[in-house]
């Protein structure tokens, strides 16, 4: 992008040579292409600075997200952990049913063994 010096910046700079047209237009060309050179040079660090930023971005974004190896492993290793619970809850499962038949048997056994008639059915049959 070319930048050129506004009229009344150019007539102020003839007037301030007073040698002529010539020298003004030889200084405001140079005035011109410095501005432009300083331009160019601060858009091409203003690229730089975007794809520095733009790959630390990256980068860090990167970094910050799981990726699908990490989240496949998390996965197995709570589907292994819910594998083993369902294990021990099953035993421990089997472990109560095995105590509550044992209790169920007592019950009945203690309502047999105290019942006024099956004490009478047994000394019947003892004597």
């Amino acid at each position: 992008m070319a930048y050129l010096l506004p009229r009344d910046a150019y007539l102020l700079l003839e007037e301030a040579f007073k040698q002529g047209r010539a020298k003004a237009e030889v200084f405001a060309h140079a005035i011109e292409t410095s501005i432009t050179a300083i331009q160019d040079k601060a858009g091409e660090h203003i690229v730089d600075k975007k794809e520095a930023l733009k790959s630390e971005l990256y980068n860090e974004l990167r970094s910050g997200l799981a990726t699908k190896e990490f989240v496949h492993a998390e996965i197995n290793g709570l589907r292994d952990e819910i594998h083993q619970e369902m294990g021990s809850l099953h035993a421990e499962m089997k472990q109560q049913g095995l105590l509550l038949k044992t209790l169920i048997g007592l019950a009945i056994f203690g309502l047999t063994l105290f019942n006024p008639a099956f004490v009478k059915l047994v000394e019947l049959m003892m004597k």
